[in-house]
């Protein structure tokens, strides 16, 4: 199990706990990784007090904030067992999400990769601002059409893995898009992704005295650049419907011209603008054309990349 924090002195520790006391319920032994991403508080003397007094708690550390991303790569390659479980460390998705998202990897054995999602029935938001929730609803959906994915959570971290899996992609975002470029790579790689449904809670009373559930992230650029991503995962529907347009607006404006010319109207100009609009709709089909080419070769690339990190994964053990 794998949850990276950052600054969190303030509920670090019950949080932490609580987290050990569910984990130690799970039918088979469990380690827990907390990733410090650098804090500047005292969340990693706690951590590390905690870590001597439960076998089960590993920490990670290093000395610069590097981002969501970062930590969870830094803390998935520490992962020893067969399943990986990625969450919040206060257990926002649920006292039972890490027995769930189990359960759901050893009971489907054709699953790769286990999502916890508010957006299926019997999942939501409780306790969460109603902009924030909707904010993240709308775009997932859009991140959804965007990737052609049939998932309906793409930005959350509450996830369950198959540890060959997830160590073998090759990942290289620091930030939270992280999460997308996960389920983008593992999608195109032929992985087999499921959900489950949960619900997100920020109730006050799993926080320590004092402290206020927060969110950092600035959620309008978290979408743009997920977005982002997702369209690289297939660019060529986009811009072959950019050029289907301009091809469309081009043929409107020729044949203006061409009825202007037969009624004895000026035409050159309809024509003009008919002709550059054409002009742009080959060079932006052209372009989706490359575009479509480049993501076949990026995912072929990626599949080469997993296919060295899987053998450099087996190495030791061999």
């Amino acid at each position: 199990m794998v949850c990276p924090f950052y600054n969190e002195e303030a509920i670090l520790a019950d949080s932490v706990t609580r987290l050990l006391e569910r984990v130690d319920t799970l039918p088979d032994p469990c380690e827990v990784i907390i990733v410090d991403d650098g804090s500047t508080d005292r969340s990693l003397a706690i951590a590390q007090d905690l870590a001597r007094r439960h076998a089960a708690l590993r920490v990670v550390t290093y000395a610069a904030n590097r981002g969501r991303g970062y930590a969870l790569r830094a803390g998935i390659e520490e992962a020893r067992g067969d399943l990986v479980i990625t969450t919040e460390i206060d257990l926002s998705w649920g006292d039972d999400i890490v027995h769930r998202l189990t359960e759901a990897l050893r009971s489907r054995p054709d699953a790769d990769i286990v999502v916890a999602s508010p957006h299926l029935s019997g999942g939501g938001y409780v306790g969460v601002p109603a902009a924030r929730a909707r904010l993240s609803a709308i775009g997932n959906r859009m991140i959804r059409i965007a990737a052609g994915s049939p998932l309906t959570m793409h930005t959350g971290m509450t996830r369950g893995y198959r540890r060959g899996v997830i160590q073998a992609l090759p990942l290289s975002s620091d930030g939270k898009e992280i999460h997308v470029e996960i389920l983008s790579k593992a999608l195109a790689l032929g992985y087999r992704v499921h959900e489950i449904p949960a619900v997100l809670r920020w109730d006050a009373h799993k926080l320590a005295r004092g402290a206020r559930r927060r969110s950092s992230t600035p959620i309008l650029h978290t979408i743009v650049t997920h977005l982002t991503l997702a369209a690289g995962v297939a660019p060529f529907r986009y811009l072959f419907v950019a050029s289907a347009l301009l091809a469309v607006g081009g043929g409107g404006f020729m044949g203006g011209a061409v009825y202007s010319l037969l009624t004895d109207r000026v035409a050159i100009f309809l024509a003009i603008v008919g002709f550059f609009l054409g002009l742009f709709a080959f060079l932006v089909l052209a372009v989706g054309i490359l575009a479509g080419q480049n993501s076949v070769i990026q995912r072929e690339l990626s599949r080469l990349q997993m296919d060295l990190r899987r053998a450099r994964l087996q190495r030791p053990h061999e």
